[in-house]
């Protein structure tokens, strides 16, 4: 079936937004529940990770911008923002060494009080995105907070980028970096100020000079201290939805800065669609496997080889989101087809269970196995689809 921008658009606004925001939103304790059951139920007896709190107040945030208003008189998006915002700054930074922590228990006391760069990123990701919905300065001030944080504590002097944590455990992951990058471009949108674009070329340096192997095409998951890869398989695996989410970042920097980041973004692109997608004839035929093996860009090593079957519902939205930044490049009649194919395979399969909902992981032959639904997951999922609706649909609002 073919998955137009009014069915998009009544799965977010009628569907999606307001079972997240009531079922997925903790109104008793306050902040987003971890993940509900297929159903639809909320479960109440999980901690309350730092990670999913930021996402969610990044959903409600950007639909308040694109001028959701609930259908059945429910909270309004900016009030459940604003609530999940008021949840973090009042509960998860530590106050005795800084950093927001990795999670909290239902009522916000600590509970894993783990500093990560990851959760920096999103914190700040959140920051930006609430700030640009309510022009509250707080944010902008917790931003800056969290910045000098890292700036402080977990930045690298003689290598580059940040340590994983406080610790500096290994091995380092280019993940929080990009993540990161998401964040600096997201408050550089909110506020143009060009320190955030500076922020945001340093990362991007840093992809180029370690995260990314020119031989191959591939950006690598794993490293040691000094940014060589790290030993053993580790240091060969890669992730197609992280390699189609670099391509998409990349050409946001570029559009922000001027800089032409298109040599980097087509061989990360080419890779995922040619060796870490499933090619093989079947229900699951065109998505991304969640990782593969990097050897498959270089004859000279082999065949590349999936290290597994399953494919995770993030990894498909990031995908999508490749697909339509190769679109705004300009005419792409393999990326339009791709795009397509995803799209029913998002809604035939993933999203299929109960209104609103989904399901998160897929085996190999297109049936799911997750027991619950992530919160996690609903901001891949919304900004895959107004992205599509943005670039495919020409539609810049959910009214």
């Amino acid at each position: 079936m073919s998955i137009d921008a009014d069915h998009i658009q009544a799965w977010l606004t009628q569907q999606a937004l307001p079972l997240w925001s009531q079922a997925g939103f903790d109104a008793a304790a306050d902040g987003f529940v971890e993940c509900l059951t297929l159903d639809g139920q909320p479960l109440l007896d999980r901690d309350k990770r730092v990670r999913v709190q930021a996402r969610q107040i990044y959903v409600y945030s950007h639909a308040h911008l694109l001028g959701w208003t609930p259908p059945d008189g429910g909270p309004s998006a900016l009030d459940v923002a604003g609530s999940g915002f008021r949840f973090v700054t009042d509960n998860y930074w530590r106050a005795d060494c800084g950093g927001f922590v990795y999670s909290a228990a239902r009522d916000g006391t600590p509970a894993d009080t783990r500093i990560e760069a990851y959760e920096q990123a999103f914190a700040l990701f959140a920051c930006a995105w609430y700030h640009r919905a309510s022009g509250d300065p707080d944010a902008l001030t917790w931003a800056k907070r969290t910045l000098a944080f890292l700036d402080e504590n977990l930045a690298d002097p003689a290598h580059g980028g940040y340590f994983e944590n406080l610790p500096h455990d290994l091995p380092r992951r280019q993940n929080p970096h990009m993540h990161l990058l998401e964040a600096l471009l997201a408050l550089h949108g909110a506020t143009a100020d060009t320190a955030y674009l500076d922020r945001a070329r340093v990362i991007v340096d840093l992809f180029r000079s370690r995260f990314l192997d020119g031989n191959t095409g591939t950006l690598g998951e794993f490293f040691e201290a000094d940014w060589t890869p790290a030993p053993g398989t580790a240091g060969q695996t890669v992730e197609p939805g992280h390699h189609f989410e670099w391509a998409w970042l990349l050409r946001r920097y570029a559009e922000a800065s001027g800089v032409d980041t298109g040599k980097e973004a087509d061989a990360l692109y080419q890779f995922a669609m040619t060796h870490g997608s499933d090619h093989a004839p079947g229900p699951a035929q065109g998505l991304a496997f969640d990782s593969v093996l990097r050897s498959g860009a270089d004859p000279r090593l082999g065949h590349g080889t999936s290290l597994d079957d399953n494919k995770r519902l993030w990894v498909q939205t990031e995908a999508i989101k490749a697909q339509t930044a190769r679109l705004e490049s300009g005419p792409d009649d393999l990326a339009s087809a791709h795009l397509e194919i995803l799209l029913e395979r998002l809604f035939g399969l993933y999203l299929a269970v109960e209104d609103g909902n989904w399901q998160d992981h897929l085996d190999a032959n297109g049936h799911g196995f997750s027991q619950t639904a992530p919160a996690s997951s609903f901001y891949h999922l919304f900004l895959c689809l107004t992205e599509v609706l943005r670039v495919r649909d020409r539609r810049t609002d959910l009214c």
